[in-house]
């Protein structure tokens, strides 16, 4: 009997986690500034979360999927780091075609920052829940928002001018 009810959840935690890849994929976009190395990544943790979905205790799945695609993402970035050198000048055609401005002004803000921001403003995050998603502590992530939302603004301001 308590079989049926443990294929029940698993075959709902996959169904929930196929329905969150777009909104992954996307974050992953965001973050990296590539929507091909997106979707790798974004891939890569769907993989890894149903490798360990076991490990997931209930509560915010989102919040869960992220925090394994930020982790992953951030590593990519700190590789590609030491790989590869980015230039500004390699900006994508699909940002820059739809709000230059604006992915020029997310472009100057740290990865971390960037996904703390988009964690906030686009999926209503709190501070403490980014603290926990981001491993970093909740005055810290209040920091990363307050100077990415000023630098943005500063920068959308002169673009203004």
């Amino acid at each position: 009997m308590e079989l049926a009810p443990a294929l029940t959840t698993t075959h709902d935690l996959e169904q929930e986690l196929v329905a969150l890849y777009p909104a992954l994929a996307r974050r992953m976009a965001m973050v990296l500034r590539d929507p091909d190395i997106a979707q790798d990544i974004a891939q890569s943790t769907m993989v890894r979360a149903l490798e360990h979905r076991r490990r997931f205790n209930g509560g915010d799945l989102r919040a869960w999927v992220y925090t394994i695609g930020l982790r992953l993402a951030f590593n990519e970035l700190r590789r590609r780091r030491t790989v590869q050198g980015r230039s500004s000048a390699e900006e994508p055609t699909w940002a820059m075609t739809m709000d230059p401005d604006l992915w020029v002004a997310l472009a100057a803000i740290e990865p971390r920052a960037r996904a703390a921001l988009f964690l906030s403003v686009l999926d209503g995050y709190t501070h403490a829940e980014i603290g926990r998603i981001l491993g970093a502590p909740e005055g810290t992530v209040s920091s990363w928002l307050s100077r990415a939302k000023d630098r943005l603004r500063s920068a959308l301001e002169e673009d203004d001018r």
